[in-house]
């Protein structure tokens, strides 16, 4: 099965549907993306839940930095 995503470029805060781009490619050509394995039974509590652990794993520059990211401030 296809994953879909979608994805924001960076600096655009998702205030209007346009900004997003959304698909079944393998790449949205954009800096952010979240995707989501279809046929998985996720549920939209499970991509909230897992969208906070991101924001977690983030703001945690120790992580960050040992998984090889290149975030400024």
């Amino acid at each position: 099965m296809a994953d879909h995503f979608v994805s924001l470029r960076r600096g655009v805060d998702g205030g209007k549907y346009s900004d997003f781009t959304t698909g079944t490619s393998t790449t949205a050509a954009a800096e952010f993306e979240f995707r989501c394995l279809d046929g998985a039974g996720s549920t939209k509590k499970d991509a909230v839940k897992a969208l906070l652990a991101f924001i977690r794993f983030v703001e945690n520059a120790q992580q960050v930095s040992a998984a090889g990211f290149d975030l400024k401030g």
